[in-house]
């Protein structure tokens, strides 16, 4: 309990400090996505007297929304009192990281805590007005009452409220929709290694389906009936057209973002175009994106999606921080090949500080990838089972996110990123002491 209450102090305190050194004025802080989520939130998004179309708020999921109304009213519109809000969520967030090691292994538990107060990732986007930091809260929430069910043999109440949490995870953003479905194999084997009969076996998965499903059931039924799709956002046709695809085509096609976004554009007018209906178009830039692939090889696909994953986990966060952000540098999401963006800032003088900057976090993403390969080799011997199912949400999450780069996309798995990087730093610790002692 201590040291929980240790964890949230420090990791509060980081994230007031961070906080305190930032610009926080509301004009020019906000930009692109932060500025979506707080003009949405000002105009009652997904509320009776909200003003925002219903072709642009089915792109998103209200759980997020909700909150940021509810602070943007606690707070009277203060930009800085709400990230101060966001930063308690995110300190709380550390803590049930901590625990969640704990649960798993006593002794890995004080590194996994550390890491996440100083995690950078999660520093800055508690920093940010998004949804990251409340979905990051609640899905790790789930997995550690999914993991004190596993681990404490504890009450079905454990497993149930982990039903809820990813519920309410997938209220905020629809990516952990599919997880209510898939983790019924896992749920089951659980249940079954307790020796419980078939009919409590039974019982619990309809209950844990049914729970999950309790945040997001009228939006998910409103779409089945009046939209005739099982999506509950109509965002996945432009991710996969305007961010997948293109992440394929700078491969194999060595297109820039801008070229490959209007090659799929044309692809779309041959058809007819886009009919302002947001599933329906949805359904129509799906279709074009799957036709556009399956002309690719598969293995510069695979290649997209494999370096994309790979760099979005070893990838220093600091290059997603507003401050680095505003120096001059070129645009990566506009040349989207990482090799002409990385020739580009070096030739360009005037992105002399951003150059640095990118070699030192190059240096620092060495220890992140070498302590999750460590670390996870170290878990899989260890802890076999629960090895393979963290590898498995960790592909889930990469193979959704597709070829996009940006450390963000780890997130929801950041947990067991942390994890492995505290079973690695542990080792590194021992093997010195060795060492010291001989």
């Amino acid at each position: 309990m201590k040291l929980g209450l240790i964890v949230f102090l420090l990791a509060f305190t980081i994230r007031f400090i961070n906080l305190y050194f930032l610009d926080l004025d509301v004009q020019t802080y906000i930009i692109e996505d932060q500025k979506l989520y707080w003009e949405w939130a000002l105009k009652g998004a997904y509320l009776p007297w909200g003003d925002i179309s219903l072709s642009l708020l089915s792109e998103r999921m209200p759980g997020a929304f909700f909150v940021l109304e509810l602070l943007q009213r606690i707070t009277d519109q203060n930009l800085f009192f709400v990230l101060v809000f966001q930063s308690i969520i995110d300190s709380f967030t550390c803590v049930i990281i901590f625990n969640c090691a704990g649960l798993i292994n006593k002794k890995y538990q004080l590194y996994t805590g550390l890491f996440a107060c100083f995690s950078p990732l999660m520093i800055i986007i508690s920093s940010q007005i998004l949804s990251d930091t409340i979905f990051l809260f609640t899905f790790s929430s789930c997995l550690f009452f999914l993991l004190k069910f596993i681990y404490k043999n504890d009450s079905y109440y454990s497993l149930y409220l982990s039903a809820l949490f990813l519920g309410v995870s997938t209220f905020i953003r629809a990516a952990t929709f599919p997880l209510i479905f898939l983790s019924i194999p896992i749920i089951y084997l659980v249940i079954r290694s307790y020796r419980s009969s078939n009919k409590k076996i039974f019982i619990s998965l309809i209950a844990f389906v049914l729970i999950s499903l309790i945040p997001v059931s009228y939006r998910w039924v409103n779409n089945i009936i009046y939209h005739d799709t099982y999506s509950l956002t109509s965002q996945s046709g432009s991710h996969v057209a305007y961010w997948m695809v293109p992440g394929v085509l700078s491969i194999s096609q060595n297109l820039d973002r801008k070229s490959s976004v209007d090659f799929v554009n044309r692809e779309i007018n041959k058809i007819g175009g886009l009919t302002n209906s947001p599933y329906k178009d949805s359904k129509t830039m799906l279709n074009i994106s799957k036709e556009i692939l399956s002309n690719e090889s598969l293995f510069y696909i695979s290649y997209a999606w494999l370096r994309s994953s790979a760099l979005n986990i070893i990838a220093s966060p600091i290059l997603i921080d507003s401050r680095v952000r505003n120096m001059t540098h070129p645009s990566f999401a506009q040349e989207g090949n990482i090799i002409k963006w990385v020739k580009s800032i070096i030739a360009n003088k005037e992105s002399l500080i951003y150059l640095n900057i990118l070699l030192l976090s190059s240096i620092l993403s060495l220890f992140s990838g070498l302590a999750f390969i460590i670390g996870y080799c170290i878990f899989f011997k260890s802890n076999f089972y629960l090895s393979i199912i963290s590898i498995f949400i960790i592909m889930f999450f990469c193979l959704i996110t597709g070829p996009t780069l940006s450390p963000k996309y780890c997130l929801p798995y950041l947990p067991i990123i942390l994890y492995l990087q505290a079973i690695s730093t542990d080792k590194l610790f021992l093997f010195i002491k060795k060492r010291k002692y001989r």
